[in-house]
């Protein structure tokens, strides 16, 4: 499937492309599953990057089916997820370990390469974890973006047992699987959605509270219910401008906001007093690493985390699942299977 254009979901067309060969270094991998995420929705939109005759989808897990020249023995055949990134390995962020941040390389799968929105991707050792038997490939698909964003966000954030954690658009797919990873730490979860009903799956899955559309003094009111009287120790800022003004209100002193997303792409108020007056830390948060994504594949396998692929649908129903991502009836994350 590719991008006719910007606009609704129905600009997600049916494309036919030449099978993919891997170039030294490379390997090429058999999609299994994809996941469907709301960076998706915006590329679709043209808030982002990708143009016309992009194929979509960075959350990917398949099988290696071919392998370009110089890539060690053991990856043909093997079930893999991949990180949405391909760095390069050798320029400067690299080297520190820093491969979010490398602009070298291949580059991000929807914008800079051919998505997995397709039956094939090009991929690599420097970006494929493997995925062992117990997890299937739709499920490893989500593991990368919708459970390592937030397995990342709260290391960044520095939470740990007994913290008061607020995750913002809880109810999807990045949201779901922060709650279940702060509730593992230890955190007590406020929960924040736009939809009641995706309530009751979310204590379920471990929040505390769970704060419907709240405005600042509501939000507040849920963190004191779980004990935070001065506010949260951190905030995992998932939505973006709808809740950015509430959240910064819903810190501690010397609290703690990651802002890992940001639904409506315009710049968001700060209030310097604010910050100054209580020692506020703001810093963003990019996607998972090989390393985290690692993590992720333990902590499943451990049943610490249940990943939550919501809906599957056939690839050619692409434009099916961006309109229920639109309309918001998704709880967790769509899959799309070839």
């Amino acid at each position: 499937m590719e991008l006719a254009g910007t606009g609704g979901p129905e600009v997600l067309v049916p494309a036919t492309w030449p099978v993919p060969r891997p170039a030294p270094g490379q390997l090429l991998v058999r999609v299994g599953g994809c996941g469907v995420c709301g960076h998706d929705a915006l590329a679709r939109r043209g808030a982002l990057a990708a143009r016309a005759g992009a194929v979509l989808g960075h959350e990917i897990a398949g099988r290696v089916v071919a392998t370009g020249f110089g890539v060690e023995d053991g990856w043909l055949g093997r079930r893999v997820a991949l990180v949405q990134r391909i760095p390069c390995g050798v320029c400067a962020d690299c080297s520190d370990g820093l491969t979010t941040l490398c602009r070298q390389g291949p580059g991000f799968y929807g914008e800079d390469l051919p998505g997995g929105y397709a039956e094939y991707v090009v991929a690599s050792p420097l970006n494929a974890v493997p995925l062992p038997e117990g997890i299937d490939e739709a499920t490893g698909a989500i593991l990368s973006c919708a459970v390592g964003t937030g397995l990342r966000a709260l290391r960044s954030a520095g939470v740990g047992t007994g913290d008061i954690v607020v995750v913002t658009g809880a109810g999807g797919g990045v949201g779901v699987h922060t709650v279940q990873l702060a509730h593992h730490f230890g955190c007590r979860v406020v929960a924040v959605t736009g939809s009641p009903d995706k309530a009751d799956e979310l204590e379920r899955l471990g929040a505390d509270r769970v704060a419907v559309r709240p405005d600042a003094r509501a939000l507040r009111a849920a963190v004191g219910e779980v004990g935070g009287r001065r506010g949260a120790d951190a905030v995992i800022e998932i939505t973006g401008g709808p809740t950015f003004a509430t959240s910064v209100r819903a810190l501690a002193p010397r609290g703690r906001l990651v802002l890992v997303g940001n639904t409506e792409p315009a710049p968001l108020p700060v209030e310097p007093g604010l910050m100054i007056l209580k020692e506020l830390r703001m810093h963003g948060s990019a996607h998972a690493d090989r390393g985290d994504l690692a993590e992720v594949i333990d902590l499943v396998l451990a049943g610490a985390v249940t990943p939550v692929p919501a809906h599957r649908w056939s690839l050619a129903e692409a434009s099916s699942a961006h309109s229920a991502l639109d309309a918001r009836t998704v709880t967790g994350r769509a899959v799309l299977v070839p």
